[in-house]
C-alpha cells in the first residue's frame, strides 16, 4: 500500500481536470479529493479516480469522511452530507450558511462542527435527525490580515481587539466567550493611490480605511476609540460600537498607538506622520485639538502618560526619546532629568531604564 501511495494518481479522460483543494480517507480505504470545480473525486487503491460527484456550485473548501458519511463544504456557503458505503453515495442533506463559507469540517455521533472563513466556528447538534438544524456559533474571531489593537476594559472582565478584517471585537476573558462586535468603517475607500502612500502594508482583502491599528477605552466618557490604517481616529459609543461620536482627522498617516490620560481629560495618539496629537475631552464628551507636537524625526511607535497626566514621553523609529509637558504645551528638552522621580501610568516605550 505504501508503494501505491507514491504513485501518481490518474484522473482519467472522463473526469474534468481541476485544482485539488482538500483530501481525506474513509474507514474503507477510499480516498476523496475536493476540487475547485465543486466536484468530489473518488479514488480507489489503484490510484485512479473511479467517480466524480458534483457536490457544490462553487469550489470545495473542506472535506471529511467518517462514520459512513462523506461531508464537504464549498464556496457556495453549503455543507453537503452524503452517505458513503462500498463506493456508493447518496445525498442526505444540505446545511446552508448565511455569513461565510466552510473551511474545515468534523462530524461525530450526529453532531457537525464547521470552521468558517470569517473566523467563526459553528456547531449543529443532531444534524441528521433534525429537519432544520440550529446553528450554534461557539467561537468568533478575527480572520483577515493581522490583529493590531488590544485593550482591557477595567472592572468588566472584558478585552477589546481590532485588526485588518474591519472588525472591532470584545471578549469576556473570565468565561472565554465572545461578547459583541462592531465595524471599523461602513464603506470602502476608492482612493487607491492615497491608501498605498499613507498606510501600513497588509495582506488583508480590506482597504486601509477598514483596517484598524489601535484601540482604547474611556470609562469616564464611556467611549471607544479606533485608529484606522489611514490615520482617521473614530470615537464610538462603548454601548454601540457602530455609533460614531466624533471623527478626528488631523493625522495624515496611520496611528500606531492611542491612549487616554489617567485623568481622562485628554486623548493622545501617535502617528506615522511623526507627530503626537493631544485632544482635550470635555465632561460632555466633546473633543478639541489641544496640541500637535511635531518634534520627532521619524514615526512615533509608543508613548506613556505620567500618572498625574502632566507629561507624555515618546519614542520613534529613529530611536529618539522625547518628553512633552502637557500643561505648558511644550517639548521639554530636559525631560529625562525633570521626570526622573515621576511615576508613569504605563511602561510601553522601548527605550530607557524602565525596560
Amino acid at each position: 500500500m505504501t508503494k501505491r501511495l507514491k504513485q501518481p494518481g490518474v484522473l482519467g479522460s472522463k473526469n474534468a481536470a481541476c485544482l485539488f483543494t482538500s483530501i481525506c480517507f474513509d474507514e474503507e480505504g477510499w480516498c476523496y479529493t475536493g476540487g475547485d470545480n465543486g466536484q468530489i473525486q473518488v479514488w480507489s487503491d489503484t490510484c485512479a479516480a473511479v467517480k466524480c460527484i458534483k457536490a457544490h456550485a462553487g469550489g470545495i473548501t473542506g472535506i471529511e469522511a467518517t462514520q459512513g458519511k462523506l461531508i464537504s463544504g464549498g464556496k457556495d456557503k453549503r455543507v453537503c452530507i452524503m452517505s458513503a458505503s462500498g463506493g456508493n453515495f447518496k445525498l442526505e442533506k444540505f446545511v446552508d450558511f448565511a455569513s461565510s463559507f466552510p473551511r474545515s469540517i468534523d462530524y461525530f455521533n450526529g453532531n457537525l462542527i464547521v470552521g468558517l472563513r470569517n473566523g467563526s466556528i459553528s456547531e449543529f447538534k443532531d444534524v441528521m435527525t433534525t429537519d432544520s438544524p440550529v446553528e450554534n456559533c461557539v467561537v468568533q474571531s478575527h480572520f483577515e490580515g493581522e490583529v493590531w489593537g488590544l485593550e482591557l476594559v477595567p472592572g468588566q472582565n472584558k478585552v477589546l481587539t481590532c485588526g485588518d478584517d474591519n472588525k472591532v471585537m470584545m471578549y469576556d476573558y473570565e468565561t472565554y466567550t465572545f461578547d459583541r462586535k462592531g465595524t471599523v468603517s461602513d464603506h470602502k475607500s476608492t482612493n487607491s493611490a492615497k491608501v498605498k502612500s499613507i498606510t501600513a502594508s497588509s495582506m488583508s482583502i480590506y482597504p486601509g480605511n477598514q483596517q484598524a491599528r489601535a484601540i482604547c477605552y474611556s470609562a469616564k466618557h464611556n467611549h471607544l476609540v479606533i485608529c484606522s490604517n489611514m490615520g482617521k481616529v473614530s470615537v464610538r459609543d462603548f454601548n454601540d460600537f457602530d455609533r460614531k461620536i466624533a471623527s478626528l482627522k488631523d493625522a495624515t498617516e496611520w496611528c500606531e498607538v492611542v491612549r487616554y490620560s489617567p485623568c481622562e481629560k485628554f486623548l493622545a495618539f501617535a502617528s506615522h506622520d511623526n507627530n503626537l496629537y493631544v485632544y482635550s475631552v470635555s465632561d460632555e464628551g466633546a473633543y478639541t485639538l489641544y496640541k500637535s507636537f511635531a518634534k520627532h524625526n521619524s514615526y512615533v511607535t509608543a508613548f506613556d502618560w505620567s500618572a498625574d497626566s502632566g507629561y507624555i514621553r515618546t519614542v520613534c523609529g529613529a530611536y529618539e526619546k522625547l518628553y512633552f509637558n502637557i500643561a505648558d504645551k511644550s517639548h521639554d528638552s530636559a525631560g529625562l532629568s525633570n521626570t526622573k522621580d515621576m511615576t508613569w501610568a504605563t511602561l510601553s516605550v522601548k527605550l530607557g531604564w524602565d525596560v
